[in-house]
């Protein structure tokens, strides 16, 4: 029998079409070691030709999957206008990006340049953006003394009486009587903080403190005034006068929103510090990147007590807005989902929706009602109760995450953002690994670019009753 020879079985194998099972057979020339076939010599050659041959068929295997994809297999292109000399680009997706993804994480979505080169790129949820927020001042609250009552006793000088007569001597003794007083001592101060609905992060004293003096106070909080627990303890307060430091502001270690409660001040030192007031500091209210959302409006079916939608967008669905057009009309709802005629419907959350009108003339409305567990293609509203939906239309629009990507600009513009293909793997990197030395949120100090255009492809699958191009031609993309 003839010898088997390890460089002739690898070389069969390479020749083979299937250029999975080719990677898969030649040893590794990245440290792994080289297994022959039983009985078969392991030899230079084949080892040579590990080390020539595998980092080249990597190459063209990845390769090959990147030129598999261009821009014009995808449903959506935005295009991107890239500022010269930028290399790290953040934008925003438009609308129809973002209805035209079929993966619920946003998995089908590159980004190419003029070339046609796939380039890489992390996505990005917008809506988790911590922006600095700056004090605002708040109320002024009036300081109200708490004084708590002392009775001390003092006594008299006694007296001693001596009378002298005839036959006898009378001595007469008698002590004073103990006189009780009674003083207010001042304990603390009260402010009344139940009317503040805004947070708070620290408060400043308003009153003449004790020239060079270091007042220790600290601030409790009651609900009730019998239970109090302990904000701050021994904060210093003090002024040094006009050519010294001065601290009359007390931090306070996290926000804490103080409607209906009361705060109380108290100090280490005896006596009252000439405290009259106080103001709370407080923030304003955080910029909040709204999101994406589409408006499927009326419902694609109906029935005396559901509605029925189709969701466009794979994307994960963080809302929905379900509103009415009849004027002084509630209904309790529930919302429903399946995947497809047939299965059965999963509930997965109830509302209301309402539309009232005031004595004013407003007309008050619920509220964007939020998703938390998984949606699928199909959605179902449901009225409860009994309730019927005749004479209560109802339209839907759809919340998603407002999506954002980071991609590194290599190559020439215009770049080209491109979502919805199915069945296709996720390509999108870490944030981290896109940012040398990152730091956290350190994506968020990017200027945001804007897309400049869509293009819609047009194929038989999308010519169905929920079509992108049905949607987009309504123009019912509510762009944020």
């Amino acid at each position: 029998m003839k010898p088997h020879d390890p460089t002739n079985a690898k070389a069969e194998q390479i020749n083979s079409p299937n250029v999975g099972a080719a990677l898969a057979a030649i040893p590794t020339s990245l440290g792994v070691p080289y297994f022959a076939p039983r009985g078969a010599p392991t030899t230079a050659a084949s080892w040579a030709l590990s080390r020539t041959l595998v980092p080249c068929l990597a190459t063209a295997f990845f390769a090959a999957i990147a030129c598999a994809q261009s821009a014009n297999d995808f449903a959506a292109r935005a295009d991107v206008l890239v500022p010269p000399g930028a290399s790290i680009v953040r934008a925003a997706l438009p609308g129809p990006s973002i209805a035209a993804l079929r993966s619920a994480n946003g998995g089908d979505l590159r980004v190419f340049n003029a070339g046609g080169m796939s380039l890489p790129h992390a996505l990005i949820d917008a809506s988790t953006e911590t922006i600095a927020r700056n004090d605002m001042p708040g109320q002024r609250l009036v300081a109200l003394p708490i004084y708590a009552s002392t009775t001390s006793t003092t006594s008299g000088t006694p007296t001693l009486r001596i009378e002298e007569g005839p036959t006898r001597r009378v001595i007469e003794y008698s002590s004073s009587k103990a006189t009780a007083t009674t003083k207010q001592e001042p304990r603390g101060l009260l402010f009344d903080t139940r009317k503040i609905d805004t947070e708070v992060r620290a408060i400043e004293l308003e009153g003449k403190l004790p020239v060079a003096t270091i007042v220790k106070v600290s601030l409790d909080v009651s609900s009730d005034l019998k239970t109090w627990r302990t904000l701050v303890s021994d904060a210093p307060v003090f002024d040094f006068g006009s050519d010294g430091p001065t601290e009359r502001s007390i931090a306070l270690p996290v926000r804490q929103k103080l409607t209906d409660h009361y705060l109380r001040l108290t100090w280490g030192a005896s006596g009252s510090p000439p405290i009259v007031a106080l103001k709370t500091v407080g923030v304003e209210s955080a910029k909040i990147v709204p999101p994406a959302m589409i408006e499927l409006g009326a419902p694609s079916s109906t029935a005396d007590n559901a509605a029925e939608w189709r969701l466009p967008s794979g994307l994960r669905v963080s809302g929905l807005r379900l509103q009415t057009s009849a004027n002084n009309a509630l209904m309790p709802v529930r919302v429903l989902t399946r995947a497809r005629a047939g299965d059965p419907w999963l509930p997965v959350a109830s509302t209301v929706v309402y539309r009232l009108a005031a004595s004013d003339g407003t007309v008050g409305m619920n509220p964007s009602l939020p998703i938390r567990s998984a949606l699928a293609s199909e959605l179902r509203v449901e009225a409860l109760r009994g309730y019927n939906l005749t004479g209560v239309p109802l339209t839907l629009t759809v919340e998603h995450p407002p999506l954002q990507v980071l991609f590194i600009a290599t190559g020439d513009g215009p770049f080209t953002i491109a979502t919805g293909k199915a069945g296709i793997a996720a390509a999108a990197l870490p944030v981290a690994t896109l940012m040398p030395n990152y730091s956290t949120a350190a994506e968020f100090a990017l200027p945001v670019l804007q897309a400049t255009s869509v293009a819609i492809t047009q194929s038989a699958a999308q010519k169905t009753k929920d079509s992108l191009s049905e949607i987009f031609n309504r123009s019912l993309l509510l762009w944020a």
